[in-house]
C-alpha cells in the first residue's frame, strides 16, 4: 500500500441485522464526499492539501473501488504510477 484512504467526513452505517447464520455485524463507518491518497511514508496528501482535519477509515486508497476519488489526488497517483 503506497498510498492510504482519507476522508473529509465519515458516516456512521447502520448495522446490518441478521444474517442466515445469525451472525451480527456492527455498524460501521463510510466515506462521505471524495476521498484523497495519503503518502504512507510521509503522511503528506497526494496532490498537496494540508491533512489537517482528515478522518482516517484506514484503507488502501488505490485499491478502494467503491469510493469517489478526489481528482486532484487521482491524477497525482497516476503521474507519479
Amino acid at each position: 500500500m503506497r498510498y492510504r484512504l482519507d476522508a473529509e467526513r465519515l458516516k456512521r452505517m447502520p448495522p446490518m441485522t441478521w444474517h442466515p447464520g445469525g451472525v451480527f455485524r456492527s455498524a460501521r463507518s463510510a466515506p462521505v464526499g471524495p476521498t484523497h491518497a495519503v503518502d504512507v511514508a510521509t503522511g503528506a496528501v497526494a496532490w498537496g492539501i494540508a491533512a489537517d482535519g482528515l478522518q482516517v477509515p484506514n484503507d488502501d486508497w488505490e485499491a478502494a473501488c467503491f469510493v469517489e476519488k478526489c481528482p486532484g489526488c487521482f491524477a497525482a497517483v497516476i503521474a507519479h504510477g
